[in-house]
């Protein structure tokens, strides 16, 4: 039998594994390291400079008048919880978990004012779409980590950057570790954990246009299914509305979308209609994102669209000194027509006069990993938390409750993860389970020839934007699962022209393609089963919801392989 330490270059053991830094990962390490057992956080990039929660825009939720009273915010004391539980109720379409639910309003208003304890810094507080009050303080992702961030230097922890887990270790049906890449030296670690929390995020690349930083290749989803763990509403992925699709660089940018936030602005089609009178006659633009998203898809694929596939955002109905002097009131993420570092004027034609085409771009996972009100799933051993996991967000999410998810949910996994680990004593690594792991890492690096992983993705894209994405049916839902079959038995066939181990990016992107295959397999299986349209979800050939059939909630496991 191989022996560990030569099969792998470095050989670590934990208390408790955290895969993913960022906001649900460093909120679970700190609560890790108040317990007083040895925490270790694994990321692809670098803690606070990468991941989904540096790319919030702002909003993190609590209820109004919690906002009110704790932060001295303008909100509305009218609010209360309970309001809040019941607008995500009804915004989930009914089919969130409503102990989750519960749990994820009464513990927000806490988890907010401690990271303005930390140090965060607010900028007032929005009133978003689906909302019944002023929910959304503004905390951009970057106050979140550097809050975050501080905490967890305050105790001892051990943060590997640059790592790629490529699967988990098993111990029979129990989850005792992981291993991986170490993508700046090329190296094959593994780490043995009494408890592992995932934390990755959701997956939202494989789509053409997207909010989202490379590091969302839905990698914890794929593993944990891989692992045993069920998956509920996968059919369900968000996308954001109104987001450029131009140049290049700005491509998924959700600038546009901002202004139907605070401005009037209106969204035409090619015909210079403003389609939403047809989809939310009270609301318009100002409805929830699922549905300025699916009008958006219809009229381009109905022929109302523009030469990019988009609609248009136009202000041009506004005075044009009212939208120049409108920038200067924005919050300070957005403010005189900035995107971060970005100087939208030098890209954007003059918005006071033209309309800008923008379109859906893939935002967020509603569903994922299955989770109880502990953040435990059926895997013994294995946690998770934040975005990646179901049953909190149903059918859709309202805008917020992204960051609010990865502190509640994080401080819960962190909890659940350390009281299990404390009772658990370390187990022996199955040499010959990390035998396969390695094996299967190295070999896109020793095929000579193999199917490009680049031209794979791009395949990858293309199918899932054509066929899986704002707007389905059952023939391009069949269609799709056929393609993603063939291409899961193409991934053994994988090579790089690359041989180098440093940071190869090539390479990495023939570790994760098998892991956005499984989960657009996961997403296509789930929306070909449910025959309705539903929040997020919608069928051309089933357009309405059927409350007598589909008032529930869809499973994915694998069986049998």
């Amino acid at each position: 039998m191989p022996d560990l330490n030569k099969l792998a270059d470095r050989v670590i053991n934990t208390d408790v594994l955290i895969i993913g830094s960022e906001g649900t990962g460093a909120r679970a390490a700190i609560e890790v390291q108040k317990l007083g057992l040895d925490v270790t956080v694994v990321t692809k990039g670098v803690m606070a400079k990468s991941g989904a929660t540096l790319t919030a825009d702002g909003d993190i939720d609590m209820d109004s008048a919690s906002a009110t009273r704790l932060l001295g915010l303008k909100g509305d004391l009218r609010d209360s919880p309970k309001i809040f539980f019941e607008d995500m109720v009804r915004e989930s379409k009914y089919i969130s978990n409503q102990e989750l639910v519960d749990v994820h309003v009464n513990e927000a208003a806490e988890r907010v004012v401690e990271l303005v304890e930390w140090g965060a810094e607010i900028d007032g507080i929005v009133h978003a779409q689906g909302h019944t009050y002023p929910r959304g303080v503004w905390m951009p992702g970057a106050e979140v980590m550097k809050a975050l961030e501080g905490r967890m230097k305050e105790a001892p922890h051990t943060l590997i950057e640059h790592f790629m887990v490529v699967e988990l270790i098993m111990d029979a049906d129990r989850a005792v570790g992981a291993a991986g890449l170490k993508l700046d030296t090329g190296e094959f670690w593994v780490i043995g954990a009494k408890a592992v929390i995932m934390a990755t995020g959701g997956g939202l690349r494989p789509y053409p246009h997207t909010t989202a930083p490379d590091e969302l290749t839905g990698d914890g989803q794929a593993m944990a299914y891989r692992a045993g763990a069920e998956m509920i509403d996968m059919e369900f992925p968000l996308f954001l509305p109104y987001c450029l699709l131009s140049p290049v660089a700005l491509d998924g940018v959700d600038w546009p979308f901002m202004m139907t936030c605070f401005l009037d602005a209106h969204a035409l089609n090619r015909e210079g209609q403003r389609y939403m009178s047809r989809w939310d006659p009270e609301r318009m633009e100002k409805s929830t994102r699922d549905i300025n998203s699916i009008a958006q898809a219809i009229e381009a694929l109905e022929g109302r669209g523009g030469p990019k596939g988009g609609t248009y955002m136009s202000l041009s109905h506004l005075p044009a000194n009212l939208v120049e002097d409108t920038g200067r009131w924005f919050p300070s993420t957005t403010d005189n027509w900035h995107y971060g570092e970005i100087n939208l004027k030098d890209f954007l034609p003059d918005i006071s006069q033209e309309a800008m085409e923008c379109g859906p771009a893939s935002h967020y996972q509603n569903g994922g990993i299955r989770i109880n009100t502990h953040c435990e799933t059926n895997v013994p051993g294995l946690f998770a938390g934040g975005e990646g996991t179901g049953s909190l967000m149903g059918a859709n999410r309202i805008s917020g409750n992204a960051v609010t998810s990865t502190q509640v949910w994080g401080y819960r996994a962190g909890i659940s993860a350390a009281e299990f680990a404390k009772d658990q004593s370390p187990t022996d690594l199955d040499v010959d389970q990390v035998q396969a792991i390695r094996d299967r890492t190295f070999a896109p690096l020793e095929r000579d020839k193999g199917l490009s992983p680049i031209k794979v993705r791009k395949e990858l894209q293309q199918l899932a934007g054509e066929k899986i994405g704002v707007v389905r049916d059952q023939s391009g839902l069949e269609e799709a699962l056929k393609v993603l079959g063939d291409m899961t038995d193409g991934v053994s066939e994988l090579g790089t022209e690359h041989k180098g181990i440093i940071y190869n990016r090539e390479w990495m992107e023939a570790l994760q393609l098998p892991n956005l295959i499984v989960y657009l397999q996961m997403v296509a299986s789930a929306a070909l089963t449910r025959t309705e349209s539903r929040g997020a979800q919608y069928r051309l050939d089933h357009t309405k919801s059927d409350n007598d059939k589909w008032l529930k909630n869809i499973v994915v496991t694998r069986k049998n392989g």
